[in-house]
């Protein structure tokens, strides 16, 4: 994998046209984004083109994101926050409108947005798709231990209902759930057959006796994925990506790609996400931040971006790059089957995003789960 990166970035420094010199600025970027969420070597590039200095400040959560941006301690030029969130900055007079003309790669007919983004795109409000460019997006779904007999039929048979209901999934399967109340919730709502940011007492009620009824064992985020892997646990709800990185660790390492013990079945209706790169209203280098979004939709850019990050590339171009691929690298050929299985382009994929729930929900959904994990 590291060589590959290395290599893939040789070559993209020989294509660059050498007459062009670098925009003679000393500026700092300032950008904020997830954990461990970018190509570091694409950045370099950047650096090193621009004669800039981009720093990288983290934030693990949404809300941090946005208290951050709120609190205007640090004018951020450039951060990465998920579709709900970018709506309520939006709301709030947080963000700038993105000037699209100054994105040379910006291409929506010839390289247009994956079908599936542009799904969940169309659930946001009309005017919000002026203030982003998307850079990542994914799904949940539900990772299951091959091994255990009888689990991968079942699931992809009943979907939700063999994750739920433990007369339908095989007798002694250990399960797990993603220990966030809200995604709890939601995967409870979508087992039955209700909108997961439609909240009331009644769901309240449902998804309690819903996920009591499902008998999780662990609730745990990272873990669950390592306890399938380990053959520890059988069955738990987790990011598509999160399942991805592993299975590339594990292709990296060696493991053939047919000898992986484990699997993720991504239901016909699941949670899905896009975050995206906003200008916040603050930033102090508005023609830089418009560089480096520029940079990172860029085709071959993305496709080197996407080379270490789990989750989908929002790009045609870049994703065609990763699923064509017929050669005789066995690693790219991994990656291209990967990419064709857990995120297919398709037309009809419409994810449901989650919706920005007040702090009093939030407290009334995280007390109803620490009752499940009390009475289990």
């Amino acid at each position: 994998m590291h060589n590959f990166k290395r290599y893939l970035l040789f070559l993209i420094i020989l294509g660059l046209p050498f007459l062009l010199t670098g925009c003679n600025n000393p500026n700092k970027l300032l950008v904020l984004n997830w954990g461990e969420y970018i190509n570091e070597d694409v950045v370099a590039m950047f650096e090193d083109y621009y004669n800039v200095e981009v720093s990288i400040s983290i934030a693990d959560s949404n809300e941090l994101f946005y208290s951050k941006l709120k609190s205007g301690t640090t004018a951020y030029d450039i951060i990465v926050p998920s579709d709900y969130m970018i709506e309520k900055m939006k709301s709030k007079g947080l963000l700038q409108e993105i000037d699209f003309s100054k994105l040379t790669n910006y291409d929506p007919v010839n390289n247009p947005y994956l079908q599936g983004l542009q799904g969940i795109r169309e659930t946001m409000s009309a005017g919000s798709e002026n203030y982003y460019v998307p850079y990542f997006w994914g799904t949940f779904g539900l990772m299951y231990n091959k091994l255990k007999p009888g689990l991968e039929e079942a699931l992809q048979t009943y979907q939700w209902d063999a994750y739920f209901d433990t007369s339908i999934r095989p007798a002694g399967t250990r399960t797990g759930m993603y220990d966030v109340p809200q995604y709890a919730f939601a995967a409870a709502m979508i087992y039955n057959g209700i909108s997961p940011n439609d909240y009331s007492e009644e769901h309240l009620n449902l998804a309690y006796q819903t996920l009591l009824d499902a008998n999780f064992e662990v609730w745990a985020d990272d873990q669950l994925k390592k306890s399938i892997k380990a053959d520890n646990l059988d069955l738990a709800f987790v990011w598509t990506g999160d399942f991805l990185d592993m299975l590339y660790t594990d292709l990296s390492e060696g493991t053939a790609y047919d000898d992986i013990t484990y699997d993720i079945l991504i239901p016909d209706t699941t949670i899905a996400f896009m975050d995206a790169m906003v200008i916040p209203y603050n930033a102090r280098h508005v023609d830089l931040a418009h560089e480096f979004i520029n940079w990172f939709i860029d085709p071959e850019h993305a496709y080197m971006n996407a080379s270490t990050v789990g989750y989908a590339t929002t790009l045609q171009s870049s994703y065609d790059m990763i699923a064509d691929y017929h050669g005789d690298d066995q690693w790219l050929t991994d990656w291209a089957r990967a990419y064709r299985q857990y995120y297919p382009d398709t037309s009809d994929f419409r994810g449901i995003i989650l919706t920005d729930f007040d702090q009093e929900i939030v407290s009334s959904l995280t007390l109803m789960v620490n009752n499940v994990k009390v009475n289990n």
